[in-house]
């Protein structure tokens, strides 16, 4: 396959349900508290190094979402 061809695939827009939306966040929320559980002293030694990153991740699409 060409890169054209590729590029074409990898930025194909999708209309997603609104259960596969709910399936996605269970499924990265429950990744979330099982990576949690096996490295729990470094979450609890960091946790608002953790706060402070995820503070940050959300501000560009909370300002995408309220910008509309």
């Amino acid at each position: 396959m060409s890169p054209e061809v590729m590029a074409m695939k990898l930025f194909m827009k999708k209309a997603w349900n609104w259960w596969d939306i709910s399936l996605l966040k269970w499924s990265c929320f429950l990744f979330g508290i099982i990576v949690g559980a096996y490295i729990a002293d470094i979450v609890q030694g960091n946790v608002w190094l953790l706060l402070a990153v995820a503070i940050l991740f959300m501000i560009r699409p909370a300002v995408a979402y309220w910008k509309e």
